[in-house]
């Protein structure tokens, strides 16, 4: 079960944008996209944005349970203590870091990112599961052997020190 349920009114909010409305603890599942889906990101580089990545969750105090790094977008499903003003301020943290060490001064973001709160352990799984069958969908990876960069392989062991496997996270 997830920790910190809200009224249901409180997530009708997200479709508006507005989700510095929400104060509390909240997990979200979030995609933000590289501009016009160029497949900017590519073996060379993948590996330094996923340590921008779990550098900037921890600095951030976002909790990290779920991710996967494709060439054109990244989904996370990510914590936020704080609710909706902390995810912002990650992502907007997230997203710098991995422009300028990665591209530089280039724009190479889509502006704003999507988010939609999770409101069950049944749409946490689903979610899940989209993420780690991304990168088979898209042909990029064996089913067998998986991606490097996504939390799959974390949630099959049940270990990471960067994922968090548990719901009953607070502040």
């Amino acid at each position: 079960m997830l920790s910190g349920r809200r009224t249901r009114q409180s997530y009708n909010i997200m479709g508006l944008r507005q989700r510095s409305k929400i104060n509390q603890s909240t997990l979200f599942f979030v995609t933000t996209s590289i501009l016009n889906h160029k497949k900017l990101f590519n073996p060379e580089n993948i590996k330094k944005a996923e340590d921008i990545l779990f550098r900037t969750a921890k600095e951030k105090k976002i909790i990290l349970m779920g991710y996967v790094i494709m060439p054109n977008h990244i989904h996370l499903l990510a914590g936020a203590i704080k609710g909706g003003s902390q995810l912002s301020e990650f992502m907007h943290s997230l997203k710098g870091r991995i422009r300028k060490d990665l591209f530089g001064d280039k724009k190479i973001w889509q502006d704003r990112f999507d988010d939609v709160v999770i409101t069950s352990e049944k749409q946490f799984k689903i979610k899940l599961e989209y993420i780690h069958n991304n990168p088979v969908r898209a042909g990029i990876s064996d089913p067998k052997i998986g991606w490097k960069y996504s939390s799959a392989l974390a949630w099959e062991r049940r270990e990471s020190e960067f994922i968090c496997f548990d719901f009953d996270w607070q502040e």
